[in-house]
């Protein structure tokens, strides 16, 4: 699977220091990128997942962090059962323990629509 990040982790003077966009400084630090393309899965976090998420210092995305969330999507056939299983990952200790921070994870992928 082809996995790449449409912005970069930004740095401050301490580790996961957030910009808000309400901010003095908000508009000025805020990324945006155009992507043109057919995304098949999409993967937004904030900054507590991505010691985690992410391959640092580059800030591009840990495939083996990815690929278990990105196939899950794919079987997961209860939206209820789903946002369960999500938010037991996100509480385990394999996450809490290499962060203190905010776990906010959303997940979407590409369905096929056939209307008749």
């Amino acid at each position: 699977e082809n996995i790449f990040p449409l912005t970069a982790p930004q740095s401050g003077e301490y580790i996961n220091e957030t910009t808000f966009l309400i901010s003095e400084q908000g508009v000025e630090t805020a990324q945006v990128k155009i992507w043109q393309g057919k995304p098949v899965h999409l993967a937004i976090f904030s900054d507590g997942l991505q010691m985690l998420a992410l391959k640092m210092p580059k800030g591009l995305p840990h495939c083996p962090f990815f690929a278990p969330l990105f196939k899950f999507m794919t079987v997961v056939t209860d939206e209820q059962e789903a946002t369960k299983q999500l938010e037991e990952f996100l509480r385990s200790p394999k996450v809490t323990g290499r962060t203190d921070d905010d776990l906010t994870l959303l997940l979407a992928r590409r369905c096929n629509i056939i209307s008749g």
